[in-house]
């Protein structure tokens, strides 16, 4: 990660507090947001995780935005690009798991992605490398830029409806509505409900439905 020209103070260039450095600042941002949620992040909560003055931040980042921009580029650099795989179908499939498993961890960053705002740089590789499979597959760049969309929103969608940033309140209004459904009014729901798969059947389901996608796109050639 790259750091900041140094921030000027009412006294001049104002002084870095030694330890501090642009990754700490992040790591202990990301801290933070995992702990405390998204809106908890503040250069001063920040400050106090690192048990100095917020000013002395200000070395690093330049502001809250800036801070915020760093964590997802930390996050992003963790995302798969090389896996193993013989063909582009292979590979598609075994990448977008990975990161859906990876992202599971850090749902919050969805959150942010999803407002069109921001997007970390650190994430191009494995942009590139989707595409680049698509693209091995037959496609051409604009319709493997089109499948890689739909796969990734595949991916996010999953992701926001199962894992929830926080652990749901007991006994919830979803789930005193889904507890309060009638057999007589609505049969088969009640019958899915009560047969519903566990986490792990639910993550093959997810699976198989994300390679028969790719497929489906992959044989979408000129």
């Amino acid at each position: 990660m790259n750091d900041v020209p140094a921030a000027t103070g009412r006294y001049g260039r104002l002084r870095p507090r030694p330890g501090l450095t642009p990754v700490s600042v992040a790591t202990a941002g990301r801290r933070v947001i995992e702990r405390d949620g998204l809106d908890a992040l503040t250069m001063r909560a920040v400050a106090a995780e690192l048990s100095t003055a917020p000013a002395s931040l200000y070395r690093h980042v330049a502001d809250r935005e800036a801070l915020l921009l760093a964590i997802l580029e930390q996050v992003a650099e963790g995302l798969p690009v090389e896996v193993p795989g013989a063909d582009p179908h292979e590979r598609l499939v075994g990448r977008f798991l990975a990161a859906h498993d990876y992202m599971r961890d850090h749902v919050w960053v969805l959150h942010v992605l999803i407002t069109g705002e921001h997007v970390a740089e650190a994430a191009f590789p494995f942009s590139e490398a989707c595409l680049a499979d698509f693209a091995s597959g037959g496609l051409p760049a604009g319709r493997a830029l089109g499948a890689f969309r739909v796969c990734w929103q595949l991916v996010i969608g999953e992701l926001l409806d199962r894992h929830p940033v926080r652990a749901p309140r007991a006994f919830n209004q979803r789930q005193r509505a889904v507890a309060a459904l009638r057999p007589d009014r609505f049969p088969v729901m009640t019958r899915a409900m009560a047969e519903q798969h566990d986490e792990g059947e639910q993550h093959a389901l997810f699976a198989l439905a994300l390679s028969g996608l790719v497929a489906s796109l992959l044989a979408r050639t000129p």
